[in-house]
């Protein structure tokens, strides 16, 4: 099933019913609670689009939470070596959803959505595959 396509305009009124809802700061997660059952775009969806969550808020002159104590817990460096570790596993599929997966089950490493905070999937991988 095709994701509906949503404009900029759809996507920043949604961001602000969600906070008039909800309150400020406008949570990834409050907004995802809000949105699924709705017709709203998903917080991936607008991380994908904006880059970041707290992007696509800015865009819709929504307030978001800025301390991001947990994705600061790892240095750029820390992140590009547990990826490369990751990336080394056997069994590892290289791809986002199953590094998701993995951080999971292990201790001392970002989940995926803290890795996206901070890096692109493709520009992690590819800084990985370097050291």
């Amino acid at each position: 099933m095709r994701d509906p396509e949503y404009s900029d305009e759809q996507i920043a009124a949604d961001l602000a019913a969600a906070a008039a809802e909800l309150g400020e700061p406008l949570t990834a997660a409050g907004y995802d609670a809000w949105q699924r059952p709705r017709a709203a775009a998903s917080p991936a969806l607008l991380i994908r689009r904006f880059g970041s969550w707290n992007a696509a808020c800015a865009h819709a002159g929504v307030a978001t939470n800025k301390t991001r104590s947990t994705s600061r817990r790892w240095s750029d460096e820390d992140v590009v070596a547990i990826v490369a570790r990751y990336l080394a596993e056997p069994g590892s599929a290289g791809t986002f959803a199953d590094y998701a997966a993995w951080a999971k089950d292990q201790d001392g490493v970002p989940s995926g959505a803290t890795l996206r905070q901070r890096f692109p999937w493709a520009e992690v991988k590819r800084r990985a595959a370097t050291t």
